[in-house]
């Protein structure tokens, strides 16, 4: 690789770690304003926050790739451009050609970044996510509950607080229990005190009534009680060991294969089919929308004045190709045999590429 590559490699790996490194802190920092207060006022521990940031990275990289190379290259070439660098390289090499190697050669091991992500990392980050909020909301429920509204804990019980103490007591308590099929109890407490223990989750109920309907004799029955001891932990803990796996949560062996005798994995056919795509799809996209906006700009003469309309012009398709694979994605999930529309913003930008290629091959 020539010097001038060379230089172009590296001011591209630069710009784009430090847009890496932007999107990723903002990311990490509004995940820490929703987790501080429960962090610090709550008791859940702190070591969650980061534990939650750690397996969501995985997933949303390989989407942060496509928009994060574009821009590495529009800042690159701008800058270069603004500098006269631009000119001094395309006088001495007394071609465009020679700048288009870097860039294809960084795009294609970002491509084979975001592929091992897709295939391997992803599937598995989005699995330990899962399961960790599953896990969070079975061990630390009383530490989520939220006054003021309905909180649903596990698949059994729906909680309202009116008042949270910063003493733990709790005041004007409404829980709804389903745990018995065809027979759900509800419970109305005037306090109430929450009790962990041994990683269960129990609410002490004071001077309240538990209200349950009879469907043999459709008849409602209130038993009215001083103290009450409510457990709902254990529901919520044994749902972990059962937790039906999601698209992106699954190989692509599973994805090539389900259990279509579950009837979860039956009405989920098309979004199996639309995320296997997918994982291919997405690598290919960050490949082709830099290979598209790197072909404009050189197609493009290299003047001394930074024109402002071009710059907008880029900024614009950039924010297109991501919108076209937004809609597609949305489209292959929806309708039956769809899955392949997830190919389109691979296509179009790839021939539109080549395009702005040939014409600046006729301009030469």
């Amino acid at each position: 690789m020539k010097l001038i590559e060379r230089y172009i490699l590296k001011q591209l790996i630069i710009n784009s770690m430090l847009i890496l490194l932007l999107i990723l802190s903002i990311f990490s920092l509004s995940k820490s304003v929703q987790l501080i207060e429960l962090s610090i006022n709550r008791g859940l521990p702190f070591n969650i926050f980061f534990k939650l940031v750690f397996f969501s990275l995985p997933s949303i990289i390989p989407y942060l790739f496509p928009i994060i190379f574009c821009l590495s290259i529009f800042f690159t070439f701008s800058r270069m451009r603004n500098d006269r660098e631009l000119i001094v390289i395309e006088s001495l090499s007394g071609t465009k050609f020679s700048m288009l190697k870097p860039v294809i050669f960084y795009g294609t091991v970002l491509t084979l970044i975001s592929l091992f992500f897709t295939i391997n990392l992803s599937p598995k980050s989005n699995h330990n996510f899962r399961y960790l909020i599953n896990d969070i909301k079975s061990k630390y429920s009383s530490s989520l509950l939220q006054e003021g509204v309905f909180n649903i804990i596990g698949e059994d019980f729906t909680i309202f607080v009116k008042q949270r103490q910063s003493d733990g007591k709790l005041k004007n308590i409404f829980i709804h229990d389903t745990r018995e099929k065809g027979k759900p109890n509800t419970l109305i407490s005037k306090q109430g005190t929450l009790i962990d223990s041994n990683n269960e989750n129990k609410i002490f109920l004071e001077d309240g009534s538990q209200q349950f309907l009879s469907k043999e004799k459709s008849k409602l029955s209130i038993l009215y009680f001083d103290k009450y001891l409510l457990s709902f932990s254990e529901s919520s803990g044994s749902s972990l060991k059962r937790i039906w796996k999601t698209p992106s949560e699954r190989s692509l062996s599973e994805l090539s294969n389900p259990d279509l005798s579950n009837g979860d994995d039956f009405k989920n056919q098309q979004a199996f089919k639309a995320e296997l795509i997918q994982r291919f799809s997405l690598p290919a996209n960050t490949l082709c929308f830099g290979f598209l906006i790197i072909s404009i700009m050189l197609s493009q003469r290299f003047m001394r004045d930074e024109s402002l309309h071009f710059n907008i012009k880029i900024l614009i398709t950039i924010l297109v190709l991501k919108s076209i694979f937004i809609i597609c994605s949305s489209i292959s999930v929806k309708f039956e045999n769809f899955e392949l529309i997830n190919l389109v913003p691979f296509i179009i930008s790839l021939l539109l590429g080549l395009y702005f290629q040939i014409k600046l091959y006729k301009n030469v």
